[in-house]
């Protein structure tokens, strides 16, 4: 009978050793079965379906999947599910989160160099950006996100920010001397605001629309495609394409979650991500040309870029380069000097 008992019980001790060896073979979204791995990463983002963020991850995951035969499978949560820009990219480095894509803004209190991307008026033109973005110092500021645990895998993009408002038309900075502007809590958008005279007032995004809608902001700074996706152009009536600055929008991946993938994959997603920088670039300019046609039909009115005194606005904002000299060291310079 004991002997019986001994036999039960190393059959029983037998069975759970294998399912733990069974589930030591199996980590959190990573399944490995002798030569095959499945992958499973998350993606956490803010913008709206009708965004190009949302149309560019859908088009990049299916990319990534197809080349991998499958074994890469991509979980993609939008519309700020799983929070805001600064919450998702922290929750990236901690590795809670695999990947996420957001505007520059949020990346620089990570790596303050990167926020040079963001000084006002510094981009002639889109031209003027992409051979900045993909060149020299486009690599020299991924490195320095990479050594803040991140893996980055492009530098694709939310577009230039304009200037929209309720009532008053902008053309000069003395368009917007009193008016109280919405921005986030960042020392150079406060500052660019500052030396055009407006009232710089902090408001997180999911509060904007509401603002406007009551009057507490007269106006904000915005791209064309976050302006049509979020209908903003519900509370606002005039844009003026001022372009007061580009916003670069990196495609992040926790470092660590990067490098426990094999080689294949890697290689994969490096050049996927390559590959979809031109292609969410390509694919966020044609739907701003598309955006601006159906804003005017909308009703808004629009200032066109021509019609704008940039110079004026170039001069009243020195002050913020002067400010930040020391900070961004001889950045911004080369990059003024890029033909």
């Amino acid at each position: 009978m004991v002997k019986r008992k001994g036999v039960i019980l190393f059959a029983v001790f037998a069975l759970m050793m294998g399912v733990i060896v069974g589930c030591s073979s199996e980590t959190e979204g990573n399944v490995s079965d002798g030569e095959n791995e499945s992958v499973t990463i998350k993606v956490g983002h803010i913008a709206p379906d009708e965004h190009s963020y949302t149309k560019g991850l859908e088009q990049f995951a299916k990319a990534v999947e197809k080349e991998t035969d499958g074994k890469v499978k991509f979980e993609i949560y939008g519309g700020g599910q799983l929070g805001g820009e600064r919450e998702v990219v922290e929750q990236v480095q901690l590795g809670t989160l695999d990947m996420t894509l957001v505007t520059a803004g949020p990346v620089g209190n990570f790596v303050d160099k990167f926020s040079v991307l963001e000084m006002p008026f510094l981009f002639r033109d889109i031209d003027h950006v992409y051979k900045t973005l993909d060149g020299e110092i486009g690599k020299e500021l991924m490195d320095l996100i990479d050594e803040q645990g991140f893996k980055t895998l492009g530098l694709w993009e939310n577009g230039f920010r304009h200037l929209t408002t309720k009532e008053q038309q902008i053309k000069s900075p003395d368009d917007t001397k009193g008016l109280k502007m919405r921005t986030v809590e960042n020392d150079i958008y406060v500052g660019t605001y500052q030396s055009i005279g407006a009232d710089a007032t902090p408001i997180a995004f999911p509060e904007v629309y509401t603002s406007l809608q009551q009057g507490v902001v007269d106006g904000m700074d915005v791209s064309y495609g976050v302006m049509h996706s979020t209908k903003m152009y519900e509370v606002q009536e005039n844009l003026s394409e001022v372009g007061i600055y580009y916003a670069s929008a990196p495609l992040l991946i926790n470092q660590a979650k990067f490098e426990s993938l094999s080689e294949d994959v890697q290689k994969v997603l490096v050049e996927k991500g390559n590959e979809f920088t031109d292609i969410q670039r390509k694919i966020n300019q044609d739907m701003e040309d598309e955006q601006k046609k159906d804003l005017k039909d909308k009703g808004i009115e629009i200032v066109e870029k021509s019609d704008v005194d940039i110079e004026a606005f170039e001069k009243a904002v020195e002050p913020v380069y002067q400010k930040n000299e020391d900070r961004f060291g001889d950045l911004v310079e080369r990059i003024r000097s890029i033909k």
